[in-house]
């Protein structure tokens, strides 16, 4: 094998192993896209409602584990979720870790969360939790949401003066 066709092999094997689902730029990009994604998730539900974004963004198969309720599955039990959300009731979150597994198919998200509603006085009532959320790549390349889950959490914590 002469030089130059060594070098173009090697060449062709380090670009082929850089495009692969596993490696590291491909994982980092697909971390980023995912945030991405669950930014414009929680836009979505900030612009549209936060049971529209819910579905749109959800797997068919979806699963939510709600704090103190039972699970709820698929698209139209996560539409029933959210069908008794009173007006003016926000959810508002931040993811601020992804991960991506090997595959490139699955990936996590975590975030802190504000969900704003009016308590039974008709005050404002705002609560404090974090999330995890599990992501899957869909055959288009998109990333859909297949597991939520959130709890509460203490607000934040007033800044020294």
């Amino acid at each position: 094998m002469s030089r130059t066709s060594l070098a173009t092999t090697l060449a062709l094997l380090t670009a082929a192993c850089a495009l692969t689902p596993g490696s590291p730029a491909n994982l980092e990009a697909a971390k980023t896209a995912l945030i991405q994604t669950d930014k414009d998730f929680s836009k979505m539900a900030q612009e549209r409602g936060i049971g529209e974004a819910f579905v749109a963004y959800a797997a068919a198969d979806a699963t939510m584990m709600p704090a103190n309720q039972a699970t709820v599955t698929g698209r139209e039990g996560v539409r029933r979720q959210f069908a008794d959300l009173t007006e003016g009731t926000r959810l508002i979150w931040e993811p601020f870790r992804a991960d991506v597994a090997r595959s490139g198919d699955l990936g996590y998200t975590l975030g802190n969360y504000e969900f704003h509603a009016k308590g039974p006085d008709g005050k404002d009532v705002t609560r404090y939790g974090k999330y995890c959320s599990v992501w899957k790549r869909q055959p288009d390349g998109s990333w859909r949401w297949v597991v939520d889950i959130g709890n509460a959490s203490p607000g934040p914590e007033a800044v020294p003066r």
